[in-house]
């Protein structure tokens, strides 16, 4: 098991495609703009973000608005980890055949595979994270609230691979081979689940004529945590959900805002989501276990709108960790968007880890607007080591 722990520390400590997301939510516009969105966020995804900003933006509006759903994902396979793994098996089924045949000739070559194989998958890794949310804003203007959801999964892949494995397959004489056992190499999934069910509320104030708002979302929390973990010969990144590796536990949690317009098109703000800690030990699986934390994290941000432009940045204020063993992250971002027509707008963003723990990624999205009522937006992000991921999202106005 020390080999394994190992391995996934360096994944998770070193590898900078890991943990890409820059929160534990998608949002088509927010990530556009490289994330940001504390002062920024329109009213539907203000309950993601800031619920504070349900309060400023209530005036502008008379009527319903509905996110569903937004969904996302993104990830890296730099090193095409997953087909690897189904390229070791054939081999090692087709080793185990020809033992069982008794073909020297067979076993000699399937042998050399099965070690290459091995070779390839040293220090392996693959990140994916993906998630799902709606949310339904009322036209109340004295509290203005909105009611959402939200799941979000963390999950990260990992190939440890054992030495002796290999010096084993090089000593196999073909002519006399042992029958096949399963390999001491191993393949790991490790994945933590987030869905919130909550009420965001917005209270209106005013200090000096200045519009300032706070917010409050109380919510409904369940923490799903995965910890699969089987011989390299049995390993499929789809079965890391089965129930046997499952470990949940429901509780309650709090997210706070503040966003205050002090002139005419500039808003700042701050959030706190998360407030309550939570630590979710993964059940144990050939003798290790992992914890995956929800801790606060806390943002500032600020935005400045002009008849077409916006420009925004957020800045977290405290790092943040999602495993116990990971290193942690903390994010600038930063990001515009112009709305080059009554129903076309383009925005373009950019996160960076300030921690050099995660890759630096680049944003780019379109929303286009079909008579007031029915809006379309898409995310598209890139970053090193061949991160990728996207985000798409519908939402209505009635």
């Amino acid at each position: 098991m020390k080999m394994l722990k190992l391995a996934l520390s360096c994944a998770l400590i070193l590898s900078p495609s890991m943990a890409i997301a820059g929160q534990q939510y998608y949002e088509a516009r927010s990530d556009a703009m490289g994330g940001a969105g504390v002062a920024s966020s329109n009213r539907e995804g203000a309950a993601f973000i800031n619920p504070a900003l349900l309060a400023l933006q209530a005036p502008k509006f008379n009527n319903f608005a509905m996110l569903l759903p937004a969904i996302g994902a993104d990830g890296a396979d730099k090193d095409q980890m997953v087909d690897k793994f189904d390229s070791l098996q054939d081999s090692y089924d087709a080793l185990d055949a020809a033992i069982s045949a008794g073909n020297a000739t067979a076993a000699d070559l399937h042998r050399g595979e099965l070690v290459s194989d091995l070779e390839s998958l040293k220090d392996n890794n693959a990140y994916v994270s993906a998630g799902i949310g709606f949310s339904i804003v009322l036209p109340t203007h004295k509290m203005p609230m909105a009611v959402f959801y939200k799941s979000y999964i963390d999950a990260i892949g990992v190939a440890a691979i054992a030495q002796s494995d290999i010096d084993s397959l090089n000593a196999l004489d073909p002519d006399n081979p042992p029958a096949l056992t399963d390999l001491d190499s191993q393949g790991a999934v490790v994945a933590g689940v987030v869905s919130d069910l909550g009420v965001a509320l917005s209270f209106p104030l005013s200090i000096v004529n200045m519009p300032i708002a706070v917010g409050v979302s109380p919510k409904l929390q369940l923490i799903d945590t995965y910890n699969y973990v089987v011989s390299a010969n049995n390993f499929e990144a789809s079965d890391f959900d089965d129930a046997k590796y499952r470990n949940d536990e429901t509780t309650f949690n709090l997210d706070v805002g503040i966003a205050m317009e002090p002139i005419s098109g500039l808003t700042v703000g701050l959030s706190g989501r998360n407030l309550i800690s939570q630590d979710v030990e993964t059940v144990e699986t050939q003798g290790r276990k992992f914890t995956y934390q929800v801790e606060p994290q806390f943002t500032a941000g600020i935005a400045y709108d002009w008849e077409s432009i916006t420009v925004t940045s957020d800045i977290d204020l405290n790092a943040y960790k999602r495993f116990e063993e990971i290193g942690a992250t903390q994010y600038w971002r930063v990001g515009g968007e112009l709305q080059a027509t009554d129903w076309f707008a383009l925005r373009l963003g950019y996160r960076h880890d300030m921690k050099d723990n995660t890759a630096n990624i680049y944003s780019l999205g379109t929303g286009f607007e079909f008579g007031r009522v029915f809006f379309l937006d898409f995310t598209g992000m890139v970053g090193s080591d061949d991160a990728i991921g996207g985000v798409l999202q519908t939402s209505y106005h009635f």
